[in-house]
């Protein structure tokens, strides 16, 4: 059996365009991510899914919903998709967490899966996360051969697809994941033999933003 896992990250925030710790805070799009989210919904028109998936958070379930437009498919929401928790964190700027915490900061990108913000996740607690709701999605299609779509977080993503390739925690962040970027996992399993696996298709694959990337670089 094999199937294909359609990866798209959710459209642009104020808070992304701010530079801000977002996480688990439920933030909106801006008109840039509508427009990138419409874009992507064109773009993935020509297929059709077997099941969609979302996170619970407006600016993923927007996303979501734009690409979904018009398919008579009923969009699952799972909290499990949310991104990483940011904690106290969340909201600020990350050259203010950088000038208040310098310690804390380098840690965060330091690939130590072990830590974690104050009143939020670590590398380590989102990969386990992922990899639940990995395994929980697997199960679920495991005799499809058909296209599912996953509409998720940067990290929450990141998570889902180094649990996918079976790649250690510590490979999250090297993965570039853009705003309603795609990215395509095959995902199969042998019958006789009972072996599965991953193999990553593309990654990270924003060809069909280019109008919308012009038109608000020129202050459209």
């Amino acid at each position: 059996m094999n199937s294909r896992w359609f990866l798209v990250r959710h459209g642009e925030t104020p808070w992304n365009d701010e530079g801000r710790a977002q996480g688990q805070s439920d933030t909106p799009l801006n008109a840039r991510g509508r427009a990138q989210a419409a874009l992507t919904g064109t773009r993935l028109m020509p297929l059709e899914f077997e099941a969609a998936y979302s996170s619970d958070l407006q600016r993923v379930v927007s996303t979501a919903e734009a690409i979904m437009a018009g398919r008579d498919l009923p969009l699952v929401k799972m909290k499990s998709l949310r991104e990483k928790a940011f904690g106290e964190w969340e909201g600020m700027t990350f050259e203010e967490v950088e000038r208040n915490h310098p310690t804390m900061f380098r840690r965060l990108f330091d690939e130590d899966v072990d830590f974690a913000p104050p009143g939020g996740e670590s590398d380590n607690d989102l990969y386990i996360r992922m990899q639940s709701a990995a395994k929980e999605l697997l199960a679920t299609h495991a005799d499809s051969e058909g296209n599912i779509l996953v509409v998720g977080h940067g990290g929450s993503l990141r998570g889902l697809i180094t649990s996918l390739m079976d790649m250690p925690a510590e490979y999250m962040w090297r993965l570039r994941l853009s705003n309603c970027s795609v990215t395509v996992i095959n995902t199969f399993r042998d019958d006789d033999s009972g072996a599965s696996g991953a193999a990553l298709e593309l990654l990270n694959d924003t060809s069909h933003l280019g109008d919308v990337i012009n038109e608000f670089a020129a202050g459209g």
